[in-house]
């Protein structure tokens, strides 16, 4: 026997305060569906939520619903550029001769009511806290109140969370190696050869196949030419002042710093012993890195953009670099990795668990490690 539909409904609110409240799911806009709920978070299991409070009266009737939601889902997929989605789907109100089968990535409840949910197989295997979850103090309209009240205030803070990433920052960093970049330059020109000239930059501090480490940060800042200068410069303040916005000043200073040194460690290692290396490309590529490794993360509001701009310029600028002569793949490739790596290990506000942190920490020094030992004891 299904439930009444006051009963209903406020099992329906309960379901949506555990899930808003309790596991981060946030409500998501989907166009075309009525009598229905949908809520995401691409850190679960189940990245999709869906409650649906329309009538369910044959297996002709759920064989649509399920290729409804395969589609919707698949358009979910390409705009938050994600390969796997699990969809858990709660019925509230379906024909009980109307057989649930779960598929690969498509779960199904019958909500008969919350005793029901707490002997669902489903619900004990990847939400075993939810039975105890949907248990309150208050009732009647108290009931109410709380449960829109939770919900709001925790819509509200997850608003500020995303505002405060998304709100632009000052690109103090960027402004700062940027003029740090332009000094070295002028310094060449007004008391040496010029930055094109072989001792020059191997007086400055060029990178060159020798036992001196603190050449790896020296020649991030040093550049072979005004062409080579002002493009990594302009790219610099592209990717800086983005990176800055995401990360705050202190993270980009040390995706920076590290991009480069992972970038030139990797040079140093098959670099030819005749050959001198400068320049911030791979601190650059790193700052590609840290922009991706974001974009993944943040995939609900930066889908499109990850699909459309941030790959096909990794990717283009990648080749680029095969096919023109002169660049320093070798930097290029390492800067990206590592740009990709410490951002892990220096995390997203809001959104990078301490575990995550750990084990990115754990593998940016294994790979310092790994490449200083090949680079300078090999």
């Amino acid at each position: 026997m299904q439930v009444s539909k006051q009963k209903k409904d406020l099992l329906v609110m309960k379901i949506l305060h555990y899930f808003i409240t309790q596991k981060n799911y946030s409500p998501v806009i989907v166009h075309g569906v009525q009598n229905e709920i949908w809520l995401e978070n691409m850190d679960e299991e189940f990245r999709i939520v869906r409650i649906v409070m329309g009538y369910i009266h044959n297996e002709e009737q759920l064989n649509y619903d399920n290729y409804k939601v395969s589609r919707l889902v698949r358009q979910i997929k390409l705009k938050t550029f994600t390969f796997k989605m699990n969809v858990i789907n709660f019925y509230m109100d379906i024909n009980n001769d109307v057989e649930l089968i779960d598929s690969k990535n498509n779960f199904h409840i019958n909500v008969k009511s919350e005793l029901s949910l707490k002997k669902n197989k489903t619900v004990r295997n990847y939400f075993p806290d939810m039975p105890l979850k949907l248990t309150f103090n208050e009732e009647g309209a108290l009931l109410y109140q709380k449960i829109n009240n939770d919900i709001l205030k925790k819509n509200m803070d997850q608003s500020e969370k995303i505002n405060d990433l998304f709100t632009p920052k000052k690109p103090v960093v960027t402004n700062v190696l940027i003029g740090i970049i332009t000094f070295f330059m002028i310094m060449m020109y007004l008391f040496a050869n010029g930055s094109t000239d072989i001792e020059t930059l191997y007086m400055f501090g060029g990178l060159v196949k020798d036992s001196n480490p603190i050449r790896l940060i020296t020649s991030i800042f040093l550049h072979i030419g005004i062409l080579h200068y002002l493009m990594n410069v302009w790219a610099l303040k592209l990717l800086g002042n983005q990176v800055e916005k995401f990360y705050g000043h202190i993270k980009t200073l040390l995706i920076f710093i590290y991009s480069g040194i992972i970038g030139n460690l990797l040079t140093v290692i098959l670099m030819n012993e005749n050959v001198i290396s400068a320049g911030a490309s791979g601190a650059i590529f790193g700052l590609m890195g840290a922009i991706l490794y974001f974009a993944i993360n943040q995939r609900t509001y930066m889908g499109e953009a990850l699909k459309k701009e941030i790959l096909p310029v990794i990717i283009i600028n990648i080749f680029l670099g095969f096919l023109v002569s002169g660049i320093n793949m070798y930097a290029h490739i390492g800067g990206l990795i590592g740009g990709m790596l410490i951002s892990s290990t220096l995390g997203i506000k809001h959104k990078t668990s301490k575990f995550e942190k750990i084990n990115g920490w754990v593998c940016s020094i294994i790979l310092l490690i790994a490449l200083a030992y090949l680079a300078y004891f090999m």
